[in-house]
């Protein structure tokens, strides 16, 4: 009896020293953010983690050791429509338009109470931060308040400006930056373009947009020992870890340091069954179902009227069923074969076998949840990753891409009947489905070994490569070019003035002799 109670208090004081007690700080009322990591947070507290996690999103059924901070809900208007921007769209000014516009986002966030409540709270003791990254770059010091090793959360590929903090390889040859619209098979042109892009990001952005957060973070997060904390630019050298919603079957391949990891759908799962109405709808289309959604953010009620009658006409007129989700109560005259509600479970359907082509705007997670279930999609990009997503995916024959900007009825109606006439694109959707499947590790699997793995090895900085002892311009290798430069100047000063004396003296000696 005694040796069955020493081995029970044993496993307890195993089972503690196992247990870390996490912060994940996603503030942001973006939904599609969120739904990314929220199934590694439920896994981290089904594993025994004290999970905190400061959000707008409640979770459903969480785990005894799950622990919500709600955050004031309070939606973050755009103040513009994206489907006018889209007509004007110049990457090379992505960056200066994203340095203005979202720095006043991460402000709205920071001046909420519940935010505010938990930067000068006092007691609490987190062994990890997990913060979530998009334009957010003020968060980290939440690392230093709570004296924790700091994990970054991205919901998509970071640009040159996020990798240059974790040393990360960003070449504007052959890299694209998912902002500009390009693929890897880039032309001289974009390779160029793809280049200054990623010299802006990097030079540019240490003078102009780090300067904003490190503002944000000197009036927001003034909590008790602040004065001691490091730059904002050491502390982010300083972070442990990024996870990465991208993996190479669904984005472009790419050199990652061991302290970047790829975690591309972890909110994938197999498909549920479907409500009784569309379980029949699906069952029965005897041609298929065609699933027509923009997603969370973009809402086809801000599409001028004529585009918006163009996708009616050309739906009405195939033969397949059409699912299309329509988010105003306005009472339309869809065509028969066209389906119109407010929401529909996207994943249950396109996990359906007679699911057979996915018309989406090419946001991560809809390219994400069409190749794992290997659907075709017809993409029509309007911003952002939309453009490289679409653009890889047409690239690797599993889908065909329409820039909203190049949008007219002739070029959706041909798109719309090649692609569901050609096998050509349900084939590769499979085969690009393969190969996401095919992985050691799933990736929810992946991410919750290296945040164990950060927290065992109490940051794990052995995993950061010496470039974070690097300066802007070294990482670069501007310092080496401008040595370069000198030296070809001095050499050919050097030159152009024996040259000159040589001349004289030749004149010279000239001179005499006649």
């Amino acid at each position: 009896m005694n040796s069955l109670v020493l081995i029970i208090v044993i496993l307890i004081t195993v089972n503690n020293g196992l247990t870390s007690n996490i912060l994940a700080f996603l503030p942001s009322k973006a939904r599609s953010h969120y739904g990314a990591f929220e199934p590694l947070f439920k896994e981290l507290a089904e594993k025994g983690h004290n999970m905190t996690v400061l959000s707008p999103f409640p979770m459903k059924n969480p785990p005894p050791s799950y622990h919500h901070i709600q955050v004031e809900d309070e939606d973050l208007v755009m103040g513009f429509n994206p489907f006018d921007v889209a007509r004007h769209f110049k990457p090379i000014l992505v960056p200066f338009r994203s340095w203005f516009i979202w720095p006043k986002f991460t402000e709205t966030i920071l001046n909420k109470p519940s935010i505010q409540k938990l930067i000068h709270s006092e007691g609490l003791h987190f062994d990890l931060v997990l913060f979530e990254n998009f334009y957010h770059e003020c968060f980290v010091t939440l690392g230093h308040k709570f004296n924790a090793p700091v994990v970054q959360l991205f919901p998509s590929i970071p640009n040159a400006g996020v990798a240059q903090w974790h040393h990360n390889p960003y070449i504007g040859s052959y890299i694209p930056d998912i902002n500009t619209g390009f693929c890897d098979n880039m032309s001289f042109i974009e390779r160029l373009t793809n280049t200054v892009l990623s010299f802006i990001h990097t030079a540019l952005g240490s003078f102009y947009y780090l300067p904003k957060q490190r503002d944000l973070m000197n009036k927001y997060f003034n909590y008790t020992g602040w004065e001691t904390r490091p730059s904002i630019e050491n502390m982010l050298n300083n972070i442990s870890l990024t996870l990465i919603n991208t993996h190479f079957s669904v984005g472009t391949p790419r050199p990652l340091v061991p302290s970047y990891v790829d975690v591309a759908g972890m909110h994938l799962k197999p498909a549920s069954s479907l409500p009784e109405d569309l379980q029949d709808i699906m069952n029965n289309a005897s041609d298929g179902v065609v699933y027509f959604s923009f997603g969370s953010v973009l809402k086809l009620t801000q599409l001028p009227k004529n585009e918006f009658e163009i996708f009616i006409r050309q739906l009405g007129k195939i033969k397949q069923k059409v699912l299309f989700k329509w988010e105003s109560d306005n009472k339309i005259d869809f065509p028969p074969n066209i389906i119109a509600r407010k929401w529909f479970p996207q994943v249950d359907i396109l996990g359906h076998p007679n699911c057979i082509l996915f018309i989406t705007h090419g946001g991560i997670h809809s390219t994400e949840e069409a190749i794992y279930f290997g659907v075709p999609m017809l993409a029509i990009s309007v911003f952002g990753d939309q453009l490289h997503n679409s653009l890889v995916m047409q690239n690797r024959g599993a889908a065909i891409q329409i820039k909203y900007s190049e949008f007219t009825e002739d070029v959706l109606e041909i798109a719309l009947n090649k692609i569901l006439n050609e096998k050509s694109f349900k084939q590769k959707a499979t085969e690009l489905s393969q190969i996401f499947h095919d992985q050691p590790l799933n990736s929810l699997n992946k991410a919750i070994y290296w945040i164990e793995y950060v927290i065992r090895y109490n940051g794990a900085h052995h995993l950061k490569t010496a470039a974070g002892q690097l300066t802007w311009y070294e990482f670069l290798l501007i310092d080496g070019l401008f040595l370069v430069i000198i030296m070809r100047i001095i050499i050919t000063v050097i030159l152009w003035y024996v040259g000159k004396k040589l001349w004289r003296r030749f004149r010279s000696i000239k001179f005499k002799k006649n």
